[in-house]
């Protein structure tokens, strides 16, 4: 694959503040120093340990490295400046001594080279001559050879060529709002989440076999950890100027991240409008502090102490978060990770630009409100395991004590302006979310309804074998009959049966899917019949006992295609 310098250079840049993407024993990779070489560079990389008095370098601001390196190589012709000295801390993934790294750009050649004070990782140097060149560097026993061709092979070049042609992955880095855990200590972060890992994760896995709950605790235990160490170290850190005295997690679910942060001396709250199972295995300094109650924007009382909302993936309490930060009272930041997008009335999020994706819309929605309530909002990429790793936080205010009293005033007439324009049912109720959760797969409808619907569409789908084109009857076949569109199968429905399953989450196509042993769907929108098909069993396992009657045997006209030993239901 060719690549022009242009393309070369962009990849480098991205590598520069992303080596850790392609090393897995490493959490981060963080430049701390940048010099620009206008003489010598050649000698330098021929030899780093000695000194080399015709070298000329300059210090450089290093959150100008990459800017500077971008301008310059967009030059056809590159002048007074051969390239770049970069010193690195790397940080292991599971703790220990950091590692110190130097990397030198050469302009001149098209050449990058990165080499370890460490004898586990292995130096090399990636070049464009014509096409992408890889060297290893590290030629002694220490190293696996086959092992370093292998990582140059499939995870370097593989890499490293999607940064070359990804223009969104620069503009990202450049305007430095996707960065990860930028508005960190990410060394410190880092051995916080270990620590964590081994003090908490043992225990909570036991808390949720104990609690037998339901969701994958893989992933809220390790996610929630994440969360808390970055909220313990963004407490810690000089961008805040004191720890919060006490915080609330609205909508905090199980409440895991609100029992770590208190196991670690922070006071706090958690509201959730429905009690969880794993609450009442808490200790009691953490249960007595979960409590089953709605939040009601405007209306909610905050214990006196809070200054700092959370809201971790809180679904339909995420616009109101900023909202609810500003108005409660003067003093009090926030923290949010937005997750399922809603509008103020509690309906789902309804697109603003449709030219990015939703989550992006949202979370620029989310950043939208943040600023009409006057806060300076940050931005931040957590390492969690979700796809949903935004975090925005609300820290400091715009506007003045003598303000306050007109930006409440500014924030309420925003908030009913939005509900006007995304209304639920009723344009003056705030419609969150219900304390029972409703069950919506079409299994709370009257059996006679469902199995009535069912019969309907089948014979429907049936008598179409005749006039469809793409079937061609045979009387030796067992019939599958045609095909129809979800909406000329509505318009043939008896409407009241109809009505009784709009309410459902999907609908008539929840209804199809339930049946898929009788229906099956095709694209672009056409529902058809589907026809049992032989089953193949292992032998090792022990079968499930048949329990429901075959539709086809008891209401196709030829039957069901299938001897009864064949087919997974009773003949």
């Amino acid at each position: 694959m060719n690549l022009n310098k242009q393309q070369f250079w962009r990849g480098i840049s991205i590598l520069l503040n992303n080596y850790h993407a392609i090393n897995r024993k490493l959490f981060a990779c963080s430049i701390i120093t940048a010099e620009t070489v206008t003489k010598g560079l050649s000698h330098l990389k021929s030899n780093l340990n000695e000194p080399h008095e015709e070298l000329i370098k300059n210090n450089l601001e290093k959150s100008l490295l990459i800017p500077q390196l971008l301008e310059i190589t967009k030059a056809d012709n590159i002048e007074n400046i051969e390239g770049f000295v970069v010193n690195f801390k790397c940080i292991p993934k599971k703790g220990g001594c950091n590692v110190k790294a130097l990397g030198i750009l050469d302009l001149l050649n098209s050449s990058y080279r990165m080499t370890f004070q460490n004898d586990t990782m292995s130096d090399f140097e990636i070049k464009l001559n014509g096409e992408l060149v890889v060297h290893m560097l590290n030629e002694d026993s220490r190293f696996d050879i086959d092992a370093s061709l292998r990582w140059s092979e499939f995870v370097l070049k593989p890499k490293f060529y999607k940064w070359c042609r990804n223009d969104d992955k620069l503009k990202c880095d450049k305007s430095n709002d996707c960065s990860s855990l930028r508005l960190i200590d990410i060394e410190k972060y880092n051995r916080l989440y270990n620590e964590f890992k081994q003090k908490y994760s043992e225990n909570a896995m036991k808390l949720w076999n104990d609690a037998k709950e339901s969701t994958d605790p893989l992933k809220f235990i390790y996610e929630d950890l994440a969360i808390a160490a970055y909220l313990i170290t963004l407490w810690q850190s000089d961008l805040v100027n004191q720890p919060p005295a006490a915080f609330a997690d609205l909508g905090c679910g199980n409440g895991l991240l609100v029992y770590i942060l208190i196991q670690e001396g922070y006071q706090g709250y958690g509201y959730d409008v429905r009690c969880r199972k794993l609450w009442s295995l808490y200790p009691i300094q953490v249960t007595s502090r979960l409590y089953e109650q709605a939040v009601e924007p405007f209306k909610f009382n905050l214990p006196t102490e809070v200054d700092w909302l959370i809201g971790n993936h809180s679904d339909e309490l995420s616009p109101w978060l900023p909202v609810l930060a500003a108005t409660c009272r003067k003093n009090i930041n926030y923290f949010l990770l937005p997750c399922c997008a809603f509008e103020f009335s509690g309906n789902k999020f309804q697109r603003r630009n449709s030219s990015i994706s939703g989550y992006k819309d949202f979370c620029d929605y989310a950043e939208h409100i943040s600023n009409v309530c006057g806060f300076k909002t940050e931005k931040d990429r957590l390492k969690i395991p979700s796809t949903k790793r935004i975090a925005l936080i609300g820290l400091s205010r715009m506007y003045t004590e003598n303000d306050y009293s007109a930006r409440m005033e500014h924030i309420k007439e925003f908030v009913k302006h939005e509900q006007q324009q995304h209304p639920n049912s009723s344009l003056e109720e705030i419609k969150l979310r219900e304390k029972a959760e409703a069950v919506r797969n079409c299994t709370q409808i009257e059996k006679s309804v469902i199995d009535k619907l069912v019969k309907e569409i089948f014979i429907l789908l049936l008598g179409e074998s005749s006039k469809d084109p793409y079937v061609k009857p045979n009387d030796d076949e067992w019939q599958t009959g045609g095909r129809l569109t979800m909406s000329q199968i509505a318009k043939c429905l008896d409407k009241e049966n109809l009505k009784q399953i709009k309410s459902e989450c999907g609908g008539l196509k929840t209804l199809l899917r339930n049946k898929h042993e009788i229906f099956q769907f095709q694209q672009p929108d056409f529902v058809l019949l589907r026809k049992p098909q032989l089953q193949t069993y292992n032998t090792n396992k022990p079968q499930t006992v048949k329990k429901r009657a075959c539709f086809f045997k008891l209401h196709h006209p030829q039957g069901c295609p299938l001897t009864d030993d064949e087919c997974t239901f009773v003949h």
